[in-house]
């Protein structure tokens, strides 16, 4: 089995391309997976998310828990980087101030392990009888209200970190630039992980389009039937438009990555 991705995204109505502050990124050889969402109201919010995603899809941490002092450790180099991005001299005053206080982002990691993985298979494995060498798991970790829902055939196996509309609310855990505004975090990082089958349907969501996922879920839809059949950026940017018109979605940056599990091609010989 290998994984496919398809990956969009749209600004709140209104806004530039240069004012998303959502972040995605991936690595399909490393087969991990990650999705941010900035804190508009924190300073440089887009370069934090930014910086944690393609930080994740680079290098990804330990996801399976106990893992909170190996994130911790992982989070502490990106964020002396995200303070040397800041030209803090020509910064006024006030936004100085500001940016003091960091900069915020929900987070969610997902990540993939077994089956080709070179730590799990391949010579040794064989040699110490890894009989269970060709099995897929998946680990996600999740800071705050970017969500995971796994499907299988038409069915949802799991929602994550959050499984209803209510749970949603406009003040989501937030993983910060400034280590010491981290104290609740890391008692509060959430982890999950499961099997993963030929076929299967990963979706990662930022907020504004996982509660409206949940939200028809508890109304007997099946919202994923839609999402695996957007093919480009002009068909999530008219539907995303389409909910936000009838305000069955707030008018939010939106990100969306689907990632499915299909056979793997044979090599040519």
């Amino acid at each position: 089995m290998e994984p496919s991705v398809n990956v969009f995204w749209l600004p709140k109505h209104g806004n530039s391309a240069e004012e998303y502050e959502d972040a995605c990124a991936h690595s399909l050889p490393q087969r991990v997976f990650a999705v941010a969402d900035g804190a508009t109201e924190s300073s440089f919010a887009d370069l934090w998310a930014l910086s944690l995603v393609n930080k994740f899809a680079e290098a990804p941490p330990a996801i399976k828990p106990p893992a909170t002092d190996p994130f911790r450790e992982w989070v502490t180099p990106l964020q002396k980087e995200w303070h040397a991005q800041i030209n803090w001299e020509r910064l006024p005053w006030y936004a100085e101030e500001k940016a003091r206080g960091g900069a915020f982002a929900t987070f969610l990691g997902l990540k993939f392990t077994g089956g080709g993985d070179p730590e799990k298979s391949g010579f040794f494995s064989r040699l110490f009888g890894g009989g269970k060498s060709n099995e897929i798991r998946w680990h996600a970790l999740a800071i705050g209200d970017s969500n995971l829902f796994h499907l299988r055939g038409d069915t949802l196996l799991k929602a994550f970190p959050f499984t209803t509309s209510e749970q949603f609310n406009s003040r989501p855990l937030l993983l910060g630039s400034n280590p010491a505004r981290n104290k609740q975090v890391w008692a509060d990082i959430k982890f999950a992980e499961g099997d993963c089958q030929i076929g299967d349907l990963f979706i990662l969501a930022t907020d504004a389009l996982a509660k409206w996922f949940c939200a028809q879920i508890e109304t007997g839809q099946k919202p994923w039937t839609i999402l695996k059949g957007l093919n480009s950026d002009e068909e999530f940017a008219g539907f995303v438009d389409r909910l936000r018109s009838k305000t069955a979605i707030r008018n939010d940056d939106t990100t969306l990555v689907v990632c499915r599990w299909v056979e793997s091609q044979p090599q040519a010989a």
